[in-house]
């Protein structure tokens, strides 16, 4: 009788063995949401809108003729040659945030630029690298809020820097969400060697250093004038790595979002604490207690005399004889 003809190896034909990343779904569904999206917003497209001459005046008037140009330049490329309609509602625009569309604070990150296919492939054979492993320590649902609490770290900070720059290109890109993952990889295993653009082996803490060494650069040339706000605020993924640095110094966990975000426990906490201002709860006063009062109406009656009693202190002398009975 051959091997195939036994049932347990019947079984594992049958079932084709354990699926692709079948211990971290997590990771495996972000990526595929992810390759989904940016195949939407390659096929999704429809007619350009060219940047108007009031917009181009305001950009001139901020930043300068060239400046002004390269920025039109850029906006016009990214989002007007081929406009996508993923792309209008998904990426990280600064006043449609301050319009009400908020989710655009988390769902940028599942866009990428189209014209850099690179960017996206990069992000997630990172994802894949390095989610995977760390969903396996934290489990499915940490791993997914920290990835999504990450980007909205990064989210918030562009925002941030939108309250005092014109930001005429949105945000998108999983970076911010990816250097997150470095960080928190990074305190588990810096000594781990990985080859960075799968040629040159470079350890991870090494090459965490090199990004963090490049932000810092745009920020000193920055805040010496040599460069414009304007590109860092397009790094604002350096604020993951202390928000990675800290989660993982201070141990937090974040899969308790999901109940507290859960609307049904939050529906019947609400009723909990409705039904508990309507219950009046009976505590019975305790018998030292009620020694102590009597003691002081024996003692006011000594002073002033029985009449000075109120009803109240009546009752309670009277309480206090019938426990007296009973103990009897």
């Amino acid at each position: 009788m051959g091997s195939s003809n036994r049932d347990y190896m019947q079984d594992e034909y049958e079932t084709g063995g354990p699926s692709w990343l079948h211990d971290a779904p997590t990771t495996k569904w972000l990526l595929i949401i992810t390759v989904a999206v940016f195949f939407l917003q390659t096929v999704l497209t429809h007619s350009p809108r060219e940047m108007g001459g009031s917009s181009y005046a305001l950009l001139d008037g901020v930043f300068g003729s060239t400046a002004a140009q390269a920025i039109q330049s850029v906006a016009f490329h990214s989002f007007n040659t081929h406009p996508s309609y993923i792309e209008d509602w998904l990426p990280l625009s600064v006043h449609k945030v301050f319009q009400g569309q908020i989710w655009r604070l988390v769902t940028f990150i599942f866009c990428h630029d189209r014209d850099n296919p690179f960017n996206v492939v990069f992000n997630m054979v990172a994802l894949w690298y390095l989610g995977s492993t760390l969903e396996r320590m934290y489990g499915s649902r940490e791993l997914l809020w920290f990835y999504l609490v990450s980007g909205l770290v990064c989210g918030l900070v562009f925002t941030a820097f939108g309250m005092f720059l014109i930001l005429p290109v949105p945000l998108m890109g999983s970076n911010a969400c990816v250097m997150a993952l470095l960080t928190l990889y990074a305190t588990h295993f810096p000594r781990q060697e990985i080859l960075f653009c799968w040629i040159v082996p470079i350890q991870i803490r090494v090459l965490l250093f090199i990004y963090i060494a490049l932000d810092v650069y745009w920020i000193l040339q920055a805040y010496s004038g040599r460069t414009p706000w304007l590109t860092v605020a397009y790094s604002s993924e350096i604020a993951n790595v202390a928000f990675a640095y800290l989660y993982y110094k201070n141990n937090w966990r974040l899969g308790g979002l999901s109940d507290v975000l859960n609307v049904r426990n939050v529906q019947r906490s609400m009723r909990r604490a409705s039904t508990a201002r309507r219950l009046k709860v009976f505590q019975p006063e305790s018998t030292s207690s009620l020694d102590e009062q009597v003691d002081a109406i024996l003692a006011k009656i000594h002073e002033q005399g029985s009449e000075s009693l109120t009803d109240r202190e009546r009752s309670i002398l009277q309480r206090a004889s019938e426990q007296a009975k009973d103990r009897r």
